[in-house]
């Protein structure tokens, strides 16, 4: 909220399912209960595969800054140069969008038209506009020129905070990070870090407890720990855990019932993503899995791994990270923490897949 008070942009990053989408909504949603005179508009990248996706994503959300038909078409006049463009109602949000037509027009023209328009809405009011899953735009075709462009746009924009969200934080912080790159420090980063476990364990209790279903707040610690914090597998495991607490009490067996069921739920999405890893692909996610992740180059671990060479590893853990399987920080870490859960059973049988 500081941030946006003061128009500064802002570079979101953490795994996938970790809450960048539900703080970047539940700000909104303090902006709307509070009153304040800022406007807000919230553009999801996830999919697209062009400029001309972003442009369109753009547009069929600008009806979120104005409500008004009669007020959007006015201001679309002024600002919109010889761009077609169609008005329709989103029959979800029921505001109005816009979608450009692109056949006859200067291509640089759209990402001008849908900057100036934003731009202008902000003449108004202060705005904030999130770009959510932003990395998408580095494997656009042209990307680096694309990204120049955008920037000349967003750095003259004075009172707005754009919001920068990805998952993919290897791409982003080459992104924000490398002096080569056009958004090199043109936002402040913000790591999403774990809920903390004093926030966490009271709020759990007190929802099981409502519903005459207790829960110890001990064992909660431990649920919280053994999926280090993840709110997508904590939601997920209280969701089994509640459904068992419905036909029986609290007892501490529940704590393996509910992971095995978890694995369990998951194991065609990790066989597939198993099978479509080259050899030595999967011999250095074993390799990261048994040495936690360092000390992977030693001889020792390329013989106990039957990898021939560490040129070998370092092109896998490559690979790895770029199919989101890994992240590295101090040491290599696969990033899904039940996805490293059905690894280590699948290596304590006595036969493993191939």
């Amino acid at each position: 909220m500081q941030c946006i008070r003061h128009s500064q942009n802002v570079l979101i990053y953490s795994h996938r399912r970790t809450g960048k989408s539900s703080l970047i909504k539940q700000v909104f949603e303090n902006i709307r209960q509070q009153r304040l005179d800022i406007g807000m508009m919230y553009v999801d990248l996830y999919g697209t595969t062009s400029e001309k996706d972003f442009i369109t994503r753009g547009f069929q959300q600008i009806g979120s800054l104005e409500s008004s038909m009669d007020k959007l078409f006015n201001i679309m006049k002024k600002s919109l140069q010889f761009l077609p463009a169609r008005i329709g109602i989103d029959p979800v949000t029921l505001l109005p969008t816009l979608t450009p037509e692109f056949q006859t027009v200067d291509k640089e023209l759209p990402l001008k038209n849908l900057m100036d328009l934003v731009e202008r809405f902000s003449r108004d009011r202060k705005l904030v506009i999130v770009f959510d899953e932003f990395q998408e735009i580095a494997n656009y075709t042209e990307a680096d020129a694309f990204e120049k462009r955008l920037r000349s746009f967003i750095q003259q924009h004075e009172h707005i905070s754009y919001i920068f969200s990805g998952s993919q934080q290897h791409m982003l912080t080459a992104m924000f990070h490398s002096q080569n790159r056009a958004f090199y420090q043109q936002a402040a980063t913000l790591t999403l870090k774990e809920i903390r476990k004093k926030d966490y364990i009271p709020w759990l209790a007190d929802r099981f407890a409502a519903a005459l279903h207790p829960v110890p707040k001990d064992r909660l610690s431990i649920i919280v720990e053994q999926f280090e914090g993840h709110p997508m597998y904590i939601q997920f495991f209280c969701f089994f855990l509640w459904e068992k607490l419905r036909d029986a009490p609290w007892h501490d067996e529940l704590l393996q019932e509910v992971e095995s069921l978890m694995i369990n739920e998951k194991n065609l999405e990790y066989q597939i993503l198993w099978d479509n890893l080259t050899g030595n692909q999967k011999k250095t996610l074993k390799l990261v899995l048994t040495n936690h992740g360092k000390n992977l180059f030693t001889g020792e671990a390329l013989q106990q791994a039957e990898i021939k060479t560490a040129s070998i590893v370092t092109q896998c853990l490559k690979a790895l990270i770029e199919k989101q399987v890994l992240v590295k920080n101090s040491r290599y870490v696969i990033q899904d923490v039940l996805l490293r859960k059905w690894l280590e059973n699948m290596m304590s049988k006595s036969t493993t897949p191939t």
